[in-house]
């Protein structure tokens, strides 16, 4: 707990927001997605998942591991969204390890330019947000965003590797 406080008071001082962004991709999701209705009733973290798969249109979800909770609360909220054992559109990651990276960012063959990573509690603990800051490293890695509930990757090959801490 008192980490996670920490945490918080230095991500509020590092981070930004739409104004300190030089991306248009970047920008535009933040402006037209994450300060933008609706805004779902539930947790930060499961808002901006349902506002980032309303946004880019996504059909499949992949969640690591499956949760029928969030399964649920994005059926309740968005139509027409499957979920399959092998997304190559949003990959939902609730646990974050090593082994989870390594199989599903680093080894992962269907992995495309537009698809999109959701990591669940960046800050849960110093090693969570150690293995975060392992998944920026990632060569393949072009755009992350760091919302302190969660993050997201994107692969977007077309841009500068850049590196976001977002208020939200």
């Amino acid at each position: 707990m008192i980490y996670r406080l920490f945490a918080f008071i230095k991500f509020w001082l590092s981070s930004s927001n739409q104004h300190g962004v030089h991306s248009p991709f970047v920008y535009r999701f933040i402006t037209k997605c994450l300060y933008s209705a609706p805004h779902y009733k539930t947790s930060k973290s499961h808002n901006i998942l349902l506002k980032t798969i309303a946004y880019f249109e996504i059909g499949q979800v992949q969640l690591v591991p499956t949760n029928i909770a969030v399964e649920k609360e994005i059926t309740k909220h968005l139509n027409g969204v499957s979920f399959t054992k092998n997304s190559h559109e949003l990959i939902f990651i609730d646990r974050l390890d090593k082994e989870t990276i390594d199989e599903y960012i680093v080894n992962n063959n269907s992995i495309a330019n537009d698809t999109v990573i959701f990591v669940n509690g960046l800050y849960q603990t110093k090693d969570t947000f150690k293995l975060w800051e392992s998944i920026k490293e990632l060569k393949q890695v072009k755009v992350t965003m760091d919302l302190f509930y969660c993050g997201l990757v994107f692969f977007r090959r077309e841009q500068v590797e850049q590196h976001f801490k977002i208020r939200i």
